[in-house]
Order: C-alpha cells, then sequence, then structure tokens
C-alpha cells in the first residue's frame, strides 16, 4: 500500500503491518478492553513512525552522497530503505548507516524532558527509540551495525571478503538471536534472528 512520496520517494506499507497491529490490538482489548486497544494501537503508530523517521534519515544522508532512493517500505520487522546501489567509498557507506540510529538518538533526547514531566505517551517513545537506536547497531548485516562493520572490514580487505566476514559474524548474532528469543519468549527476537540466519546461508 502506497502512503505518500517524500521528496519523491514512494512510502509504502506492507501488508505484514496490518498483521502485527491487529495482534497487539486483540492483546489490548484482551488485557483492557477498548481502552487496552486504543493504547496497543497508539503504540504500534509511534513504533511505526519512529521507523519511518530512521529511514527517512538513511535516504537525506544517501541523497547527499548522490544516492537515490526507490522506496521505504515499512513491514512487520521494521523498515526498509531501498537505496538504488550501494556506496562504494567505505566511509559514505558509515554515515548512512549511522543516519538512522542517529535520528533514533534526537527522538530519545527530545522525549527526555517530557517523561520527567510525566506526559503520557513519552516513556513508550523513549523506550522505542532508544532500543531501535541500540539494538540496530549490533553488527549483523544487513541491520546498521552490520553495514557499519562491513565497511570499517572494507577499508582493510577487498568488499567481497569483508561481506563474507560479515556474514560469518551476523551468523553469531542470528543464532544469539534465537535462542535469547526462546528463552525469552520474546518471538520477535526469533523471527529476526530466523530472517537473519536465512540471508547468511543463503549467500554463497
Amino acid at each position: 500500500m502506497n502512503l505518500f512520496t517524500y521528496q519523491g520517494v514512494p512510502i509504502r506499507l506492507h501488508s505484514s503491518f496490518f498483521l502485527i497491529a491487529l495482534i497487539y490490538a486483540a492483546m489490548g482489548t484482551f488485557q483492557g478492553g477498548i481502552a487496552g486497544a486504543l493504547l496497543s494501537i497508539t503504540f504500534i503508530i509511534m513504533l511505526f513512525g519512529s521507523v519511518l523517521l530512521h529511514e527517512i534519515g538513511h535516504v537525506v544522508v544517501a541523497k547527499h552522497f548522490g544516492i537515490n532512493t526507490r522506496s521505504i517500505t515499512l513491514h512487520i520487522l521494521g523498515g526498509l530503505a531501498a537505496i538504488e546501489k550501494e556506496p562504494e567509498d567505505p566511509t559514505e557507506e558509515i554515515y548512512i548507516a549511522l543516519a538512522g540510529p542517529l535520528v533514533n538518538l534526537v527522538l530519545l533526547t527530545f522525549s527526555m524532558p517530557f517523561v520527567f514531566l510525566k506526559v503520557p505517551g513519552f516513556f513508550e517513545l523513549a523506550l522505542i527509540n532508544f532500543v531501535m537506536g541500540v539494538f540496530n547497531l549490533i553488527p549483523a548485516f544487513p541491520m546498521d551495525g552490520g553495514r557499519v562493520l562491513r565497511a570499517l572490514l572494507s577499508k582493510k580487505y577487498n568488499r567481497a571478503k569483508a561481506t563474507r566476514i560479515s556474514f560469518q559474524i551476523t551468523k553469531v548474532f542470528a543464532w544469539l538471536f534465537v535462542a535469547g528469543g526462546l528463552y525469552t519468549q520474546w518471538f520477535g527476537l526469533v523471527i529476526v534472528g530466523g530472517f537473519l540466519l536465512l540471508i547468511t546461508y543463503n549467500q554463497r
């Protein structure tokens, strides 16, 4: 579903968004009735709004380096800014990768005064952006931290070798995500770990 366009970049909503929204709304309704459902929907809007701004951060910095973006898609695992080409300069890749978590840091900083004033909703907004900012810096490709890792490795090795090393490190984190998710019953983490394993084991 196309939502709108930002500086010529289509913003799209994947059908999996409705799945997670339905699950959260059902959980909220079960726990707190209509009020609980409304709180859950508000949380989803804050979550996907933060994801969208995160991806726009990537788009803006990529454009600064002359790289256009085909689209931004919001889905059940977060968001994806489909840039037209990979940056050839490792330093440019680092800046583009770090732009997303930096947006989350800005949103976290913006939220904190309202958290201390106990304004409703801002604790959740701060928590979302703290988790997003930190989690995305984990060096597992194609997460932002994984792209930073590959770019740093590219300064020493050729691109292909840097990518292979990044995928080997990603496998370790992917299995940790799966194991940690199963142990804590945080099944979203299991899904992320499974997704990363799918990517890494499909690479040759």
